[in-house]
């Protein structure tokens, strides 16, 4: 079944349908684009996907991952990537299990405890135990060392990236941003866990690991970097090199190794974590 919406921008002028980004005329900051959803048959229930993809409860109880707009060549070649990389990286415990292409998308098995940033949101933080936080955070860095020892850079890690399965274990999805090799799917962190640099510059190792140490963080706190200041004001304190205090935190030598870039790898940011939690607190 498919929806036409016709948008106006804010001055009242339609937008091309063209599936191509515009700016808005009111604020040149915004950039609007005209959609034409639709929705694959079959599927059951809908969930909340990022800018481009959706996902949709197929009646065996998969997940398909599609597209929102079928006319956007961007999010196919997006959607292309993760299903390449996905199955190079094949099967491992900290990775969404992956069901292979299909007509209409990817398939992926679902994680029935949703992802990190929803289930302690949805949570009270104090409630949940420090012993499933670290579990969390060792596994989610499990996660880092797998795809960076298979060549793949995230380029998006965050909190709600990091899925919970039924036994509230970590498997890190979404992959549809990611570098691999000559596959770039062009994402990008954000602001509280961007590594200051120029724009242009493609994500690394070291991004990627600047960002786990936001994630371990919103895991350890229940909230993210300096979350009652404004995007621009983050970005400035990041530049400066100014952190949120974290001597406190279980596991806050490795928050501030990532973010202070003292880690060369994932496997470095492991060794901190699980050193970390043989200490008494």
């Amino acid at each position: 079944m498919a929806e036409t919406r016709r948008v106006a921008r804010r001055d009242g002028t339609p937008v091309p349908e063209d599936s191509k980004y515009h700016v808005d005329p009111v604020n040149p900051m915004v950039m609007i684009r005209y959609l034409e959803p639709w929705y694959p048959p079959g599927v059951t229930e809908f969930f909340s996907g990022g800018n481009t993809a959706r996902l949709g409860l197929l009646p065996d109880g998969t997940l398909l991952k599609y597209v929102r707009d079928r006319k956007d060549r961007d999010a196919l070649y997006s959607l292309n990537v993760e299903h390449s990389i996905l199955s190079a990286l094949g099967q491992h415990d900290r990775i969404v299990k992956y069901l292979g292409k299909h007509e209409h998308g990817i398939l992926l098995q679902r994680a029935l405890n949703g992802d990190i940033y929803s289930y302690i949101s949805k949570h009270e933080h104090d409630n949940i135990s420090l012993q499933l936080r670290q579990k969390w955070t060792t596994q989610a860095a499990e996660a880092l060392v797998f795809i960076h020892s298979k060549g793949v850079i995230h380029c998006d890690i965050h909190p709600n990236n990091f899925l919970l399965d039924d036994q509230l274990n970590v498997q890190l999805c979404d992959f549809a941003g990611s570098l691999f090799g000559s596959l770039d799917g062009g994402a990008m962190e954000s602001t509280r866990f961007f590594l200051p640099r120029d724009w242009r510059d493609p994500p690394n190792i070291k991004s990627d690991l600047f960002a786990f140490g936001s994630v371990i963080y919103y895991i350890m706190t229940g909230r993210e970097p300096y979350v009652d200041l404004s995007d621009d004001e983050v970005m400035a304190k990041f530049e400066q090199k100014e952190f949120p205090n974290v001597e406190v935190l279980k596991c806050g030598s490795a928050i501030k190794g990532c973010w202070t870039g003292d880690f060369g790898s994932a496997e470095d940011v492991l060794k901190a974590i699980l050193e970390d939690s043989l200490v008494e607190t």
